[in-house]
């Protein structure tokens, strides 16, 4: 079976499918890579600070002393909100944050240290922002998730012969088929997938964007009207104290609704004359990130914001953050969207493969790319080994490798021995990091987060190094 397109319709998509992936080929690959990784980041933050015990026996009191204390520590004081993460089973432990500055909090509402995670914030940021600043990021990485729909679209349309191939993957010696199959059918099968990462992809960063275009077009010009279907309607409190009572609210939300699970409490306008609570707590039998109840600062109930019974729009944009990061259901749904987002990340490098391939050539372009698609897992490694031994910062660090791996790739003439070389340096950094990781946090690397994380990288670390053999084997090189 075929889908019938006129030869001039497939031609034209397979160019604007050939000329939109070139255009931003580097770029996509680091969103796609870093976002099959952004999967795991709670996994990842728990890896970094292995001796913050996980406990998911927190009480409402110890939450109150925790936020007092830094309170406290705050002069009394601060900036903006603060927001307390409450413990769940993604993440089972719990931490305050305001002015860009958090810290872990123990059972007993201790502030036992700071939060940092610098690892898995080079890779979050990178899936989110591009290390840019935030607005502009954000915006990029939402722009490439509408030329990534369109890649999809276009690569469908150039596809003819899309069901009579679709379980066809030849692994010979011609290596460019093996690329194109490789490529059209990760393509076919992931295509549900793909395009729902895709689209969701595009409402972060696009949505503060279209907000003056809905607002003139549905509103009349009135953002507040347009915030308050999609957020709620705002709410007026004054002569609150200082120091919220939390411990009220969360006894509150249990009481109101015990089949939920409260994920995290921020405090509006924290320490002002109209500071008020808002209590994020999750229905579990819904896909919405949480519904959002509001507090006055004594803890007294106000309202809910409406998330968990709205209209059917309002669901699906609270929806979208879980339904990106396959943060729902049972745990084996993450490991399938990080496994989705690795072949989304192959079909983005065998898509250029391909046309270099076709090129016929070797020049510049090749050893370019190359080094990007190799060297970028080698930075984020580095990074990751000299943050974990020395304490150096992440991103300065994973530019610089990356960048010193792009001009080696330059200057070594011999696309095969740069393949080799950045695959065998690939595999040990894969093994080095997970002892690193050991020796650096024994005995509490024992726990079973960070043994399966461990377990992983070498395991990675096996896979490259089958595939480096398999190059070898094929008469590339030793």
């Amino acid at each position: 079976m075929s889908i019938s397109i006129s030869p001039n319709t497939n031609k034209s998509a397979l160019k604007s499918h050939a000329w939109i992936g070139l255009a931003v080929s580097v770029l996509m690959y680091w969103v796609c890579f870093s976002g099959a990784l952004s999967v795991f980041s709670q996994e990842l933050l728990r890896w970094e600070q292995p001796h913050i015990a996980d406990d998911l026996n927190y009480t409402p009191s110890s939450i109150q002393t925790a936020y007092e204390r830094f309170l406290e520590m705050k002069g009394g004081s601060t900036n903006g909100n603060i927001v307390v993460r409450l413990p769940t089973q993604d993440l089972p432990r719990a931490r305050i944050s305001a002015e860009g500055e958090a810290w872990n909090i123990s059972p007993t509402g201790e502030l036992s240290e700071p939060s940092t995670t610098p690892i898995t914030d080079l890779i979050v940021d990178l899936h989110t922002a591009l290390h840019l600043p935030e607005d502009l990021g954000m915006m990029l990485v939402s722009t490439l998730g509408a030329i990534l729909s369109a890649l999809i679209i276009s690569g469908l349309i150039a596809h003819r012969r899309i069901f009579k191939d679709a379980f066809r993957l030849r692994t010979g010696n011609n290596e460019q088929l093996t690329q194109g199959d490789l490529h059209n059918r990760m393509s076919v099968w992931g295509l549900p997938f793909h395009l729902m990462i895709a689209l969701t992809g595009v409402y972060f960063g696009l949505a503060s964007f279209l907000t003056p275009i809905y607002a003139d077009t549905l509103y009349k010009g009135n953002k507040l009207d347009l915030f308050a279907d999609i957020y709620g309607s705002s709410i007026e409190v004054e002569n609150q104290p200082k120091v919220a009572n939390m411990t009220r609210a969360i006894n509150e939300i249990r009481a109101m609704e015990p089949n939920t699970q409260p994920v995290f409490i921020t405090l509006e306008n924290a320490t002002k004359d109209n500071q008020y609570i808002l209590l994020g707590s999750q229905h579990l039998d819904k896909l919405i990130y949480s519904e959002q109840y509001r507090f006055d600062s004594y803890g007294q109930y106000i309202d809910k914001v409406g998330y968990s019974d709205g209209d059917i729009g309002q669901q699906a944009i609270f929806s979208v953050y879980r339904i990106h990061f396959g943060h729902f259901g049972p745990e084996v749904m993450k490991i399938f969207f990080g496994l989705m987002g690795f072949a989304l990340t192959i079909i983005s490098v065998t898509g250029i493969n391909l046309w270099l391939a076709k090129r016929q050539k070797q020049d510049a372009l090749n050893q370019l790319w190359m080094g990007f698609v190799w060297g970028t897992p080698i930075a984020f490694i580095s990074a990751a080994l000299l943050g974990l031994a020395l304490n150096i910062p992440t991103k300065p660090v994973f530019w610089l490798v990356l960048m010193v791996i792009l001009i080696g790739s330059l200057m070594q003439k011999v696309l095969v021995k740069t393949h080799l070389t950045l695959l065998k340096m690939l595999a040990m950094l894969l093994v080095m990091l997970p002892i690193t990781h050991f020796l650096v946090h024994y005995p509490n690397a024992l726990v079973p987060n960070s043994v399966a994380i461990n377990i992983a990288f070498i395991a990675f670390a096996l896979c490259v190094w089958r595939y480096r053999y398999s190059r070898v084997k094929k008469g590339w090189g030793s």
